[in-house]
């Protein structure tokens, strides 16, 4: 009888133990299951007995039918998909390079546009907006009109300077508002060309609305508020006063003001001349609180030395005259948009002449205002003038983000992957078999987001190592396959060689690349592992296909990410199961191939020396056949204990990433821990084939663990998981000039986000013979609100067309006698209006020339255009029918904010709403008034939304993969079992962001997402293998060992890929990629270990049930596991 056909038949033994008296006594715990089992068996036959019934009955046979048709259409699908398989791969395989040229050129051809991607992430504020929330629909009502889109210049004079540079300026000195207004555009530049005339040189523009094409003469600015701009008002109201009096005053006037034309008329700018100082500090003075809205003493010497410029810019910049950008897709149809106007105000304060504006290029070495716990991540200089804002903040972070893309995680990814494969398979062949996809997949689905024009945000920055990471996956599974299928035929043609030179017949030398071998091998491993793959490509897309799903994720960033990983996983999956067993026949890949590095004299185990010293002569034998015995498994490796090794190589690698690189000490110590593993477990070969009996031997151990660990988990889920949204300093590079300073700006102002609410006066209509927003009623109502309720709520600010009349003062002089020196709010509130014609009052006898309602539109029209764009809508016909009010606040906290928000929509609401435009806070018929809008509520609702994307998504990722899975494998218990591996560790996600502190953040909101879509790969190709082998002990050990194995390879190969993040200087990403690589790992233990051990606890449950508790022992055909106690056994020959 051959060797082959020689087995070892255990056969069953009743566990006992003998007591010294001779009576057997069964194990106790035995008894008690039997006994329980014995107990439920009349339950488990009713509802055998049931089941049978229902399988004979009617609707069990349809079933039974149906079940049939599919599994013969499933043949018919296999045979189908089996000869195409022969065909494809037999074509391959006679010309191996011809296809990796013929893939090659087809990738460049998309590929090259992947250097543009740059072009395509977009860092405008709107593509945050959630769809459908209120915030977002106000936002884009206000943004008919008005600005949302803010910009701001933070300046500080040398006062604010420390040191030899600190000197006495006051924001509000001439010199220094003559150089404010030289920057924002006044009556003294506006006719000069190029950056000359300012940034709002054109006031009557409203930003680009009253332009239909480029250079045309639209600035892009629709307002500016500033101590210039408070200043330049005041000088000009004068004039704009004596034209609206003699406009509404006069008979017949046709608005040219000829009798006001007459004085002296300095224009909209700072005063000039002599006493211009003293006019600046009277303006000043009549301004009140709203210049104390834009100036600050940050040093206590009661000097202004520091004051912001509030731009308004509009949304669509395609019309106006800024500084086009380059359009790198279209050269002939340059860019107009924020990225450009913020270029090109920063290329107006780089070009200014010194003699217009010292300040532009002026820079400190220390401010008073630095923050000295960030000293060591500022900018090392200050600028006097520097452009921040929430637009040019979050342009600037999706700069630095890609920039950290494309010079640090790409490259430093694709080196760890290179490095970690070559580690786990001791060939550079593998590398190039492996990579070349990895790559060709980056390059194409970069460059088809240019082709396609598909909209990036930031946020892609997590799509880059993922895509590493399921390229590495697919391609490994691939590669380990077909190298186990070559060894396999190899092992059975050198037994059939031992049995021809037994007989004495001629034998040839074996060639591993023979055509019939390698296509016998490449076949195999497509119809099993890459049927795998398939399934794994399917169900990662459906996964992260939910992230593209408006209804469930109102965040487009986030939809984006899913958009850009389906077109990588497609590209992945078919560049991976045609170039791998191309390059794999081109090289003639053998694993281990390229030397005996790791293989001779280096991996000294106890358990490989007896296997040398005992190996049988005999060639065809094979070491499935041994028993295995755990035991020694560890061994030595370099003659060094393996634990002791593991610790040696781990202080090794984390000290020489401390010493070559710039990683923190908690970076050193996560990548060199994960080399370390990454190559100690690579030279344990023999305890990988112990960790296929851990299902076997702990199963209930598992079981308990991961039930634990789970409702731990599940009870800190909510609570870590709806946590506000972060938005601090770890969530931007460090060191962001214009992030820096909107920090400072947001602690020194208090204030920082700009919200707003609208005052709609259009149902009311004319009233009072002004227009409908400009009536005295509705202004009061409006001072109401503000100051008796808005303004009292904590950390809030509000400007309105109430502040602005109460800022503006009019002087009056007549023959240099001063007859009128008080503000538009209080002349259009004298009570003279009512006690004109009161023969008591001469003091109100010239008040009788005119009226109230003449003297509210006097007051209106004496406000510049700039101001009346800032505040009210065009007049479309029946004058301005609505009003903004803004609402400042500080970034603060979002639990805190939130409350503040609820508080104000509290006051908005007070009348009632029929929806977030409609509402009744001002109790006037026909008036209504919005709900908040602006920087804090959507914060708060880009919050919300997150969280809701956050479960949703994870919830339905869950369910329909689950459909899915139980429609390809139909079976619903192990698409349950897969689906069950898969979620325990989503529900683990909470104790890990407890463990590191881990705050929610855009990021992390994708993270339970991208588990599913990673960690569903590494349960479906256990199971798939599982399939293969058998449900049996021995099938499961098999499966586990050596599939888990290649789990282990590509989720090593893809932690050290995300480990390139840990390169990355921004500590919100860094966090995100440890979480990452965290969960992968969790994922490899779930697939590979509670996976299994559900599948054994189901069979022993099964066996239980059935009166055969014990008996589910078989180990099939591949030996069994040793066992330290004799058996009774017989040898057939």
């Amino acid at each position: 009888m051959p060797p082959s056909e020689r087995f070892i038949w255990a056969m069953p033994r009743k566990q006992s133990v003998t007591l010294p008296d001779g009576q057997d006594q069964q194990d106790e715990e035995i008894v008690f299951w039997t006994w329980f089992f014995e107990k439920i068996r009349p339950l488990t036959q009713s509802v055998s007995e049931a089941r049978s019934s229902f399988r004979s009955g009617p609707v069990g046979g349809f079933l039974d039918t149906v079940d049939q048709l599919v599994s013969d259409a499933s043949d018919v699908v296999q045979i189908a998909t089996r000869r195409s398989a022969e065909l494809a791969y037999s074509a391959i395989l006679r010309s191996p390079a011809y296809l990796i040229v013929t893939i090659l050129l087809a990738s460049a051809l998309i590929g090259w546009r992947a250097e543009d991607f740059e072009h395509q992430i977009n860092g405008d504020v709107e593509i945050y907006l959630p769809d459908g929330a209120n915030s977002t629909d106000l936002l884009n009502e206000v943004r008919e009109q008005w600005s949302t889109d803010i910009v701001i210049l933070y300046v500080q004079t040398n006062n604010a300077a420390k040191g030899a540079e600190n000197g006495n300026e006051n924001i509000t000195d001439a010199n220094i508002l003559n150089q404010i207004s030289w920057i924002e555009g006044d009556d003294n530049n506006a006719n000069e060309g190029g950056y000359m005339r300012g940034l709002d040189y054109n006031k009557n523009d409203r930003g680009s609305l009253s332009c239909s094409s480029p250079n045309t003469g639209c600035d892009g600015v629709v307002w500016v508020l500033s101590p210039a701009q408070i200043v330049k008002e005041a000088n000009s109201s004068d004039f704009r006063f004596s034209c609206a009096v003699e406009k509404y005053g006069v008979p017949g006037s046709d608005g040219d003001c000829p009798i006001a034309s007459q004085n002296p008329y300095e224009g909209y700018s700072i005063p000039q001349g002599d006493g211009a100082q003293e006019r600046i500090d009277n303006y000043v003075e009549n301004a009140g609180e709203l210049m104390h809205n834009f100036v600050r003493d940050t040093n206590n010497d009661q000097i202004w030395d520091t004051g912001v410029v509030i731009i308004g810019i509009s949304f669509d910049m395609a019309n106006t005259d800024i500084t086009p950008r380059q359009n790198y897709k279209d050269e002939e149809s340059p860019i107009r948009d924020h990225k450009a106007f913020i270029t090109h105000a920063k290329s107006l304060l780089s070009s200014a002449p010194v003699d217009k504006c010292q300040i532009c290029t002026r820079t400190y070495d220390e401010v008073w205002t630095l923050d000295q716990e960030r000293i060591d991540v500022l900018p090392d200089k200050r600028r006097a003038v520097t452009v921040t804002g929430l637009t040019p903040v979050l342009h600037d972070v999706s700069d630095s983000i890609y920039d950290e893309l494309r010079n640090t995680m790409l490259p430093i990814s694709l080196i760890l992957v290179g490095i970690t494969m070559f580690v786990l398979h001791r060939s550079w062949k593998v590398v190039v078999i492996c990579g070349t996809p990895i790559a060709l997949s980056l390059a194409i689905t970069f460059g088809s987001t240019v082709l396609f024009d598909i909209m990036l945000t930031p946020m892609i920055i997590s799509a880059g190592p993922i895509l590493v990471g399921l390229g590495v996956d697919y391609s490994l599974h691939l590669t380990n396959r077909i190298e186990e299928n070559r060894k396999d035929i190899l092992d059975e043609l050198e037994i059939e060689s031992w049995a021809s030179q037994r007989d004495g017949d001629s034998v040839e030398e074996i060639d591993p690349f023979d055509p019939k071998i390698s296509l016998t091998a490449t076949v195999r491993a497509a119809m099993t592992t890459g049927n795998a793959i398939f399934l794994s490509a399917l169900t990662t897309m459906i996964g992260f296909s939910v992230l593209m799903w408006p209804e469930l994720v109102p965040i487009k960033p986030m939809r984006t990410v899913g958009v850009t990983l389906l077109l990588g996983i497609s590209s992945t999956f078919v560049i991976s199961m045609l170039m791998v067993p191309a390059w794999i026949e081109l090289l003639r890949y053998r694993k281990g191939d390229s030397g005996n590095i790791f293989r001779t004299n280096v991996v000294d185990s106890s358990r490989r020396k007896r296997i040398e010293e005992e190996k049988p002569s005999k060639i065809g034998q094979i070491r499935d056949e041994k028993a295995i015995d755990s035991s020694d498994v560890f061994g030595t490796i370099l003659g060094i204990n393996s634990l002791l090794f593991y610790l040696i190589t781990t202080t090794v690698f984390s000290g020489a990433l401390y010493v070559l690189t710039d990683l923190t000490n908690d970076g050193c110590l996560i990548l060199g821990f994960t080399l370390s593993t990454t190559l100690t477990f690579s030279l344990l070969d023999e305890f990988w084939e112990s960790v296929g009996n851990v299902p076997l031997k702990a199963t209930l151990v598992v079981i308990l663990l991961s039930t634990a660990a789970t409702i731990f988990g599940a009870m800190m889920f909510k609570e870590q998981l709806e946590k506000d949204i972060t938005g601090s300093s770890d969530e931007v590079p460090p060191g962001l000039e214009s992030y820096e300073t909107l920090r400072e700006y947001s602690m020194v102002f208090e204030g920082g986000q700009t919200n707003m609410f609208i005052v709609d006066a259009t149902s009311r209509g004319a009233q009072n013979e002004t227009a409908p927003i400009r009536d005295l009623p509705i202004l009061d109502a409006i001072e109401n609100l503000q100051v008796m309720k808005i303004d009292n709520v904590a950390n809030t600010t509000t400007i309105s067309l109430v502040d602005i009349l109460k800022a503006v003062h009019v002087d009056l002089e007549v023959e240099g006698l001063q007859i009128y020196d008080q503000s538009l709010w209080d002349l259009i509130h004298d009570d003279c209006w009512d006690e004109s014609t009161n023969p008591l009052r001469p003091d109100c006898w010239p008040y009788s020339i005119s009226s109230r309602e003449d003297m509210v539109n006097i007051a209106f029209d004496t406000l510049s255009p700039e101001v009346r764009s800032m505040l009210m809508n065009a007049d479309q016909g029946q004058g301005e029918t609505k009003t903004l009010v803004y609402v400042n606040q500080p970034y603060i906290n979002l639990a805190v904010a939130g409350g503040l928000r609820d508080t104000i929509d509290g006051h908005l609401d007070e009348g009632g709403c029929t929806s977030a435009l409609q509402c009744g806070a001002l109790r006037i018929e026909g008036v209504s008034n919005s709900l908040l809008t602006g920087g804090l509520p959507v914060s708060l609702d880009i919050n919300e939304g997150i969280h809701e994307a956050q479960s949703e998504t994870t919830i339905s990722t869950m369910v329909i993969l689950l459909l899915v899975m139980t429609l390809l494998f139909r079976s619903p218990r192990l698409a349950i079992f897969t689906m069950t591996a898969v979620g325990v560790v989503v529900l683990w996600q909470p104790i890990l962001m407890w463990f590191y502190k881990v705050n929610v953040n855009v990021f992390t909101a994708m993270i339970g997402t991208l588990v599913f879509g990673i960690g569903v790969d590494d349960s479906i190709h256990i199971i798939d293998r599982i399939k293969d082998e058998g449900e049996t002990p021995a099938g499961i050990q098999k499966s586990v060992s050596r599939t888990g194995r290649t789990i282990f390879e590509t989720t090593a190969t893809t932690c050290t890929g995300l480990a390139a993040g840990l390169f990355v200087a921004i500590p919100g990403l860094q966090n995100f990629f440890v979480l990452m690589m965290l969960l992968l790992v969790l994922a490899l233990l779930t697939s590979s270990i509670l996976l299994p051990s559900l599948i054994v606890a189901y069979h022993e449950l099964a066996h239980a049930l059935m009166g055969r508790i014990g008996t589910w022992q078989d180990y099939g055909e591949s030996g069994a596991i040793a066992d330290s106690s004799p058996l009774d056994a017989v040898v057939i020959d």
